[in-house]
């Protein structure tokens, strides 16, 4: 039987502010299981680096109301855990890489200062050993000139390094769990690709649970074992990655496949998801989706789907799915329902920020 490294039931956060509510995670489940790869993948604003935060338990200071039937890490509830004794489980037992490496690290100290804490926290080492240790991990994620660099300050590195000096620091301990968080942000496609080689055999060599949340697709296609498709704080499908990939079945998941870019596509073709995200504080009735997909029906837009078990361990949130196993999405965000979505007066990409508009919704 595989052992769970991390089992989160039915996680709620929501944020009140003197304007409302907002609802960031509403009732989802994760199971990480030691040695496998899931990615939670999903557009800016989904949720997933509240669900994440919120596994470290880095929330409680942040006006965030946090509701959970159960939190298990390696086997030890730590719901009732306070921040102080939530330190010795952090580094040794939960990591995470960032997503902004220079924001991440302590402008006023070097790289190697920051590395050394870790050893002597959690080793309880000297810091001629610390120094030892550090140096080695520089070079174990191929940061060149590893005993310079240890002298080095964040502005002084590239962010290529910058994030390689992250996930050294995340390997130190040899946790159980590695939470990724956007790894590659801002970096070019050949670093991008260097970041994840390096992470993926990490992980391997450690036998290391890896969450990996990211808003694309196609950086999870070689890595995830398993993967959660995030949609206005709820997972609407899961289901083996290679599985997902041949066969999507949420309309959401179509279109953030259908969006990403492919080489033989002719010029100036870019498929994208309608409209944006809703509100957080004033989400629609019914299926969160339903306003962006152009198969919705009238019992998408009265009540939420619940999440249904299928076949092959995979589960789905839509009411599309019918009896026979045949979700009636065929063509979905092609060159048909562009024009229906122009026929119901609803533009390709109306009220899309500039941010997804420029990443094509997940690609």
């Amino acid at each position: 039987m595989s052992e769970k490294v991390l089992e989160i039931r039915n996680l709620k956060v929501v944020f009140p502010n003197e304007r409302g509510i907002i609802r960031a995670v509403e009732g989802i489940d994760l199971s990480i299981e030691k040695g496998k790869c899931t990615a939670l993948v999903g557009e800016s604003g989904c949720g997933k680096s509240v669900t994440s935060l919120a596994a470290m338990k880095l929330l409680e200071n942040s006006g965030a109301v946090i509701r959970c039937d159960k939190m298990e890490l390696c086997g030890v509830d730590i719901l009732p855990l306070s921040d102080k004794q939530m330190q010795e489980y952090r580094g040794s037992k939960i990591s995470m890489v960032f997503q902004d490496a220079l924001s991440a690290l302590n402008p006023v100290m070097t790289i190697g200062k920051q590395m050394d804490e870790i050893y002597i926290r959690h080793f309880h080492v000297k810091k001629k050993e610390a120094k030892a240790r550090s140096i080695e991990a520089l070079r174990l994620v191929g940061v060149p000139d590893a005993e310079r660099r240890y002298r080095s300050y964040p502005h002084e590195l590239s962010g290529g390094m910058r994030q390689r000096v992250l996930i050294a620091m995340a390997f130190a301990c040899s946790p159980e769990l590695i939470i990724a968080d956007e790894p590659t942000t801002a970096l070019d496609v050949t670093i991008q690709a260097q970041v994840l080689d390096v992470l993926a055999d990490l992980q391997h060599t450690h036998n290391t649970a890896l969450l990996l949340i990211t808003h694309d697709l196609s950086v999870v296609a070689h890595m995830a074992d398993e993967i959660c498709v995030m949609y206005c704080g709820k997972i609407v499908e899961r289901a083996p990655a290679k599985e997902l990939f041949q066969k999507p079945l949420h309309p959401y998941t179509k279109g953030l496949i259908a969006s990403i870019a492919k080489m033989e596509d002719p010029k100036g073709a870019f498929v994208q998801i309608p409209d944006s995200l809703p509100n957080p504080m004033n989400k629609p009735q019914g299926c969160y989706f339903h306003p962006r997909c152009p198969e919705a029906a009238e019992k998408c837009r009265q009540s939420m789907p619940p999440m249904r078990a299928l076949e092959n361990g995979r589960e789905l949130r839509c009411w599309r799915y019918d009896e026979k196993n045949v979700l009636h999405t065929a063509g979905l965000f092609d060159e048909g329902s562009r024009e229906k979505s122009r026929a119901a007066g609803r533009p390709d990409g109306a009220g899309m920020s500039k941010e997804n508009a420029g990443k094509g919704d997940g690609a």
